[in-house]
């Protein structure tokens, strides 16, 4: 598979991460000032983010506060900067019926429960957090969930602040 460096700036830092030549990470509109989120979704049920912001959510402890989950590991990730931390763990979320496209037209997918596997790392900074890492549905084809796993494995930051 082709792949290309991709670098993102995030105020107080620059992320880079090697992702598929033809991954697009887009940005949704009406964040608050001073936050970034930008996403790659890899496969349905499976995204890339990479994240800077000021809220509970880019923290370790906000966001483990935040649902019911079961954390499978939680390391220091000193490559990363001081304080980083990468954490995996698993969630069950439940899912509203929809309308999923098929090769045939549209099929409606009743509601459900879907076990989620996120792994994510953590930076801590002076003024602006970082979270990079993806989440990924059980049940998606292993190849989706090694390549989103290598594309964190593989991310480098560089603060602008004095944290880094």
């Amino acid at each position: 598979m082709d792949e290309r460096e991709q670098t993102f700036e995030l105020g107080e830092a620059t992320v880079s991460l090697p992702a598929p030549a033809d991954a697009e990470f887009a940005e949704p509109e009406g964040l608050n000032e001073g936050t970034r989120h930008l996403t790659w979704p890899a496969a349905s049920g499976a995204f890339f983010m990479v994240s800077g912001g000021t809220s509970a959510g880019h923290t370790p402890e906000g966001m483990l506060r935040g649902e019911d989950l079961e954390v499978e590991s939680d390391e220091p990730a000193p490559l990363a900067g001081p304080g980083a931390r990468r954490i995996a763990f698993r969630v069950t979320k439940r899912r509203p019926r929809e309308l999923e496209a098929t090769p045939d037209g549209e099929q409606t997918v009743p509601a459900r429960e879907v076990r989620q596997l996120s792994d994510l790392l953590f930076v801590p900074g002076e003024r602006q957090h970082l979270r990079i890492g993806y989440r990924v549905e059980e049940g998606a084809p292993e190849e989706v969930r090694a390549l989103l796993a290598r594309m964190l494995d593989r991310v480098a930051v560089r603060r602008h602040d004095a944290a880094g």
